[in-house]
């Protein structure tokens, strides 16, 4: 037998994304390290684009010479392609590191579709499914019932049929302004250590988005009328700076059959409990994907369906109780020259004459909150506060 030093936890190549909890090394007797398998994300939608991203599984002991794996798990050179019982094909096109991308019609209610994957001598399929419709979102809504409590935003979906039962996936984009506390004209260089003046706060305004990799599961199995109420998508503490200004969510639903969301629900579980000895292995994961050879292992579930429903909510600040933790004030900065000040984490806020005065950077410059001055979404409904122009050299 091998003996290997390995590390508990669980490596997938799932969502493109490699966790690391906390970890303990021990010594472990390994007698079989599982074979490399093949990793499938995507779903098949009608009338849009989307992008498949292929990626292999990595093994749980990797030590040595092994340890490149982590490297290259995405470096996957396969032939792409959506078909459909009758006859349709759309080919996907390589867009670098495992992703292919394709350019999906309309599918037709009647006609089965499947994905296939040409890759190393060998054909994955997944399952021919005819499209699902997805139900739309009949509304969103906020709420903050204690003003000392977070903001809980949910959504309703639409009624289904009597009698049936739905199950729901969800996903959300999120965007939001934030302002400086400080709106200055001023700004400390310290690579040439001087102080820049401009026509207009140079950083004083700015967006944040966030593009989540949370899976968020529904089914109507239990309810007595078959639609979802209620059901909460987004938790925001009052004292988190998405409340501070405008807050925008996107959210995209589709609906599922039976074996994907328990598909789901498994991922779900791996992903929370990733870490312990006694979580799941990957090859419990349900998929409803074959290879040519049986011996080959295949993570992933392909789904098919005739859309996505889209809502986008706002939370204009007045409307909640934010609460600003950060305390922003003057006359804390260190003594010693500019860039003394600057090193210690402040930046200009005000000049007069020749006194200058210093606050936190974060009170001064929304790039401190991981804010773009000039990523404003074309459809953001606040407008830009000032008009950029060329900074004046200041000269202290």
């Amino acid at each position: 037998m091998k003996k290997m030093r390995i590390i508990i936890g669980m490596f997938m190549a799932l969502s493109i994304t490699v966790m690391m909890g906390c970890v303990e090394e021990f010594e472990a007797n390994i007698t079989d390290i599982p074979t490399e398998g093949l990793v499938v994300e995507g779903d098949i939608i009608s009338d849009s684009t989307v992008v498949f991203q292929l990626s292999k599984t990595l093994p749980l002991g990797i030590s040595g010479e092994n340890e490149d794996l982590f490297d290259n798990f995405q470096d996957v050179d396969a032939e792409v392609c959506v078909k459909g019982s009758d006859g349709t094909l759309w080919q996907a096109q390589w867009w670098g590191r495992g992703k292919y991308r394709v350019e999906i019609g309309t599918l037709k209610p009647d006609v089965a579709y499947h994905l296939e994957i040409q890759y190393n001598g060998d054909t994955y399929q997944s399952e021919p499914q005819r499209p699902l419709k997805t139900r739309g979102i009949e509304k969103m809504a906020f709420r903050q019932p204690d003003l000392n409590g977070p903001v809980t935003i949910s959504l309703d979906t639409e009624e289904g049929e009597a009698g049936g039962a739905d199950y729901y996936l969800w996903f959300f984009e999120e965007d939001w302004e934030v302002r400086a506390h400080f709106q200055t004209l001023y700004l400390y260089e310290p690579e040439f250590k001087r102080i820049v003046e401009y026509a207009y706060p140079p950083v004083a305004q700015g967006w944040c988005y966030n593009s989540t990799d949370q899976i968020i599961l529904g089914t109507t199995e239990s309810n007595t009328k078959n639609q979802m109420v209620g059901k909460t998508i987004r938790t925001i503490e009052n004292n988190d700076h998405r409340l501070s200004c405008l807050y925008s969510i996107r959210v995209q639903q589709r609906n599922l059959t039976r074996q994907e969301y328990e598909y789901y629900q498994v991922r779900n579980k791996m992903t929370n409990e990733m870490g312990g000895l006694f979580t799941p292995q990957p090859s419990e994961l349900p998929t409803n994907i074959t290879c040519s050879d049986p011996s080959r292992k295949v993570i992933g579930y392909v789904g098919c369906n005739m859309g996505v429903a889209h809502y986008q909510l706002y939370i204009p600040e007045e409307e909640v109780f934010y609460l600003d933790t950060y305390r922003c004030m003057t006359g804390e900065e260190p003594a010693g020259s500019n860039q003394d000040k600057y090193m210690a984490g402040f930046q200009v806020w005000d000049v007069m004459g020749s006194d200058v005065f210093w606050s936190k950077n974060r009170c001064v410059d929304v790039r401190k909150m991981h804010a773009d001055p000039t990523g404003r979404p074309k459809w953001w409904p606040n407008p830009y506060l000032y008009y950029p122009e060329t900074p004046d050299y200041v000269g202290f």
